[in-house]
């Protein structure tokens, strides 16, 4: 399973998504990413590397059992590692979120119809499918098998609400009337700061002068940013060396801060309220930095008094 998932870790990071943890359960693990894909084909190459992991393994250990000697504890201890790794690729493949398969069939639907949010209805369909299956087959084991298939309908049953959890937690559809969520007709770029652009050896007291007109972007010499200024780092630092280089209370730019004005805002204030990245740096489609939104600002958009009065108002109208 750590295999498994640190296939998910290396692709993702190798399509510029941070991996913040990697956690495993008795039942599967889980592969904390610091941002969601960019694109329906980098979610389908970071979903389908942990199967294909898992896979090899498989075939791997399964090629080694073949001059084993049948019946000693080498030739079980291979089959049942050949076994395993091929329960875990073929489950994970099951069209259904939160497993891979969900995922693939997630960026399908998204790659060709252009949204999201329809791929996850239909792979979030799919998962409850699955998890009613699961909770099926544990009644028919039961039946069929008794006191003797306790634990196996255990089994199921546990795993149909890891999968139903995992739906609930992967949706990512939220209700359009929640008031945690981004209101429609508002662009993420419409709460950026202008940026004003700094060399690296700026002094801290001249970049907080700066602060007044903009978010300062530090740039190094060959036309790269480095960081965005702390501001509040930056005075403490002005208070005691006022001379001191900007560069020194620079918070860097990781993969996970760059925001398009096309990315999924309620992505980004899902990881504003789990403080996974603070600021974002807004590019344009060249990749040019043009502004930057702290996750306070994301977090103030949401108008949660005028959201609730307009879900009353919607829920009467289809009353």
């Amino acid at each position: 399973m750590l295999a498994h998932e640190l296939g998910h870790c290396v692709v993702a990071r190798s399509v510029g998504i941070d991996v913040i943890a990697v956690r495993l359960y008795l039942l599967g693990g889980v592969s904390e990413l610091a941002a969601g894909p960019r694109t329906a084909r980098d979610e389908a190459l970071a979903a389908a590397a942990g199967p294909a992991v898992s896979g090899l393994l498989a075939g791997g250990f399964w090629l080694a059992l073949q001059p084993t000697t049948g019946g000693t504890v080498g030739w079980l201890i291979l089959l049942l590692l050949a076994l395993s790794n091929m329960i875990i690729a073929v489950f994970n493949l099951l069209p259904a979120l939160p497993l891979d398969g969900g995922r693939v069939i997630r960026a399908g639907i998204w790659g060709l119809s252009g949204s999201r949010r329809a791929g996850t209805v239909a792979a979030a369909i799919g998962g409850y499918l699955l998890a009613a299956a699961l909770v099926g087959w544990a009644v028919v084991m039961l039946i069929n098998g008794g006191s003797a298939a306790l634990l196996p309908a255990g089994i199921a049953v546990a795993m149909a609400a890891f999968v139903a959890v995992g739906v609930i937690s992967e949706r990512g559809d939220p209700d359009p009337f929640d008031p945690t969520c981004w209101p429609a007709g508002i662009p993420i770029g419409s709460v950026a700061r202008p940026v004003v652009r700094l060399a690296t050896d700026t002094p801290v007291q001249a970049a907080l002068d700066a602060s007044t007109r903009g978010a300062v972007l530090l740039v190094q010499t060959d036309g790269i940013a480095r960081g965005v200024l702390d501001e509040a780092a930056a005075r403490s630092l002005a208070a005691r060396d006022p001379a001191a280089p900007a560069s020194l209370v620079a918070r860097p730019i990781t993969p996970a801060a760059i925001v398009l004005d096309g990315d999924d805002p309620d992505d980004l204030l899902a990881r504003a309220r789990a403080a996974v990245v603070d600021p974002f740096v807004l590019v344009d489609d060249a990749g040019t930095p043009t502004g930057v939104i702290g996750a306070a600002d994301l977090l103030a958009v949401p108008q949660p008094n005028h959201r609730r009065s307009q879900k009353k108002t919607i829920g009467r109208k289809n009353g």
